[in-house]
């Protein structure tokens, strides 16, 4: 059992006639199920991505497997893309394809290929050697897959830490302060501002907000602002009072510097 007197003063009789804090605490369990549900939305997402990326590389193997052949010759080789282009006939008819080069092979302009085209859209080849697939296509759905991948780990982890902080502040309750919100003088991106709490008894403690969508950098503005703090160590809020008729700002935060001045 953690000691939480390192970071929250004895309960007292606060009033809180502005806040319901018993729906306050319902509501971080609700913010961690958000985030489950947000993964889920995510991981959607990442598979239509993956799926995407089946389809537009299986699209060549198909057309390999169901166009017609026909004889066709190199008119042009380029380096920067590696491309070629291959002029063909169907049914009397000249075409001109640009076909991205996939392989290590070397072509030269004059040079004989087998040309695969699709018979519903004689423009659409490849040849039997070159699937005809540009390599960004690839790069961007794998970046994008990854990237919702990612997503889907960074909300499971809100999830995650939502719950327990949820259960911290239902062992602890939660204590009256003023916070006042201190984001890094040097650079925004060294790390994460510091919440410095001020309690009722005249004691102190350094926080400082954790990686969320709830951020606090857009309440530095005002020294001492009213607040909530609950939880212990790593897992703590800070509710922020934001005005009347208002619902309280939650901010996810953990233990820097324990309790001062007791």
């Amino acid at each position: 059992m953690p000691d939480d007197s390192e970071w929250l003063p004895p309960a007292g009789a606060e009033a809180h006639d502005s806040v319901d804090l018993t729906a306050e605490t319902r509501r971080l369990r609700v913010l961690g199920w958000r985030a489950l549900v947000i993964a889920a939305l995510w991981l959607v997402a990442a598979g239509g991505a993956f799926t995407g990326l089946v389809l537009y590389k299986s699209s060549a193997g198909a057309l390999l497997r169901d166009g017609a052949r026909v004889s066709g010759t190199v008119l042009t080789v380029h380096d920067r893309p590696r491309e070629i282009h291959v002029t063909y006939s169907v049914r009397g008819e000249p075409y001109v394809a640009a076909i991205r080069v996939t392989s290590n092979r070397r072509y030269v302009q004059g040079s004989t290929v087998t040309v695969v085209y699709d018979p519903a859209d004689p423009a659409r080849a490849r040849t039997t050697l070159e699937d005809g697939l540009d390599p960004r296509g690839t790069v961007f759905f794998w970046m994008v897959g990854v990237g919702l991948l990612t997503a889907v780990v960074l909300s499971l982890v809100g999830w995650g830490r939502w719950s327990l902080r949820h259960r911290a502040v239902l062992r602890t309750g939660w204590r009256p302060a003023a916070v006042t919100v201190r984001p890094d003088p040097a650079t925004r991106y060294r790390h994460r501002p510091d919440l410095l709490v001020e309690y009722g008894d005249g004691s102190r403690a350094g926080l400082r907000a954790t990686l969320s969508s709830h951020r606090s950098t857009w309440l530095r503005h005002r020294s001492g602002r009213p607040a909530w703090v609950g939880g212990s160590g790593g897992e703590m809020v800070v509710l922020f009072e934001t005005g009347p008729g208002q619902r309280p700002y939650a901010v996810p935060a953990y233990g820097r510097e324990a309790r001062t001045g007791t």
